[in-house]
């Protein structure tokens, strides 16, 4: 059990360290996230199960790459446009065409 409970804080911490920075310099997403995370991990302190941890360590990596990968910050500029931080992890992927509007 204690190999299980080393996989557990190190999930913990690593969620902690991405969102520290994925919403680097925004503290409401700060603020929040660390809060979703500890609410998470505390809900189920108590699961003895094995199976049922290896389940929710699953989620909370599947958790830790979305934050990773999939989430970007915008930051506005002063010409009114939008720079977004896109990192290494970033999984860029294309987005879907719209059909053309056809003038009536």
């Amino acid at each position: 059990m204690s190999g299980l409970r080393s996989k557990v804080l190190s999930c913990y911490r690593l969620l902690h360290r991405t969102r520290l920075k994925v919403f680097e310099g925004d503290l409401q997403a700060l603020e929040a996230s660390k809060h979703r995370i500890r609410t998470e991990f505390a809900k189920h302190k108590n699961e003895t199960d094995p199976s049922k941890i290896a389940e929710l360590l699953a989620e909370a990596e599947s958790a830790e790459k979305f934050l990773r990968c999939n989430v970007v910050q915008g930051v506005e500029t002063n010409r009114g446009t939008v720079r977004l931080k896109i990192t290494e992890h970033t999984e860029l992927q294309n987005n879907a065409s719209l059909p053309s509007k056809k003038n009536k």
